[in-house]
């Protein structure tokens, strides 16, 4: 079973170019709160669960965990409260990656033993999981680079294209498509967390 944090960056690029059924290789997806109210007014994430067919959790994290994440950090290290909250809820959780687009949280992760994936490493997933067809990767990539908010550099553009290329032709045949049981995912979510859809309602009321 695969479990990843998800900050604002994956959450708003992915939906920004309609590649959420990407998430689909992932099990459960754990979100704190301050990445909800980061995206919630510009990404309908009351589809998410649907779209993606993974338990979504979501996690408060008190402001004393957050900064004491914050203390333990070096100084370089400048983050957002939604980044700091990511960083804390990962070292309780110890998933499999973090879903980060950001280049310093994912920096700061890394100084942690945590390991980052990025939008284009979660669409590459998807293909290797037979999500996304050889040409649906390559129109994902390009519309990532084209209509999402993701800014790269023209040189790291190039880099990203020549990876893609390097696993499009190791991949070879097609993994089968992940098939994930409802039953186990219903059960995932942590004791301190709430599922998605109960979280955004209390938010209405």
């Amino acid at each position: 079973m695969i479990n990843v944090v998800c900050d604002t960056g994956p959450l708003t690029h992915l939906w920004q170019i309609q590649s959420w059924v990407a998430f689909h290789t992932f099990d459960t997806i754990h979100l704190p709160t301050q990445v909800i109210q980061e995206v919630q007014h510009h990404v309908m994430l009351e589809q998410l669960e649907t779209v993606s067919s993974s338990q979504i959790c979501v996690h408060s994290v008190p402001p004393v965990l957050r900064e004491e994440t914050r203390k333990h950090l070096p100084s370089q290290f400048t983050l957002q409260p939604a980044d700091l909250e990511i960083l804390t809820l990962a070292q309780q959780l110890k998933p499999d990656w973090v879903l980060v687009d950001d280049l310093a949280l994912r920096q700061a992760l890394e100084w942690l033993g945590l390991t980052p994936m990025g939008s284009v490493g979660i669409l590459l997933r998807a293909y290797q999981a037979g999500l996304l067809t050889q040409k649906g990767l390559d129109q994902a990539i390009d519309k990532l680079f084209v209509h999402s908010t993701l800014y790269l550099s023209p040189r790291f553009k190039s880099y990203v294209r020549t990876v893609v290329a390097t696993k499009v032709r190791q991949n070879g045949q097609k993994a089968p498509r992940v098939l994930i049981d409802k039953a186990i995912l219903e059960q995932r979510c942590q004791e301190s967390s709430h599922p998605l859809t109960e979280y955004l309602a209390s938010r209405k009321s």
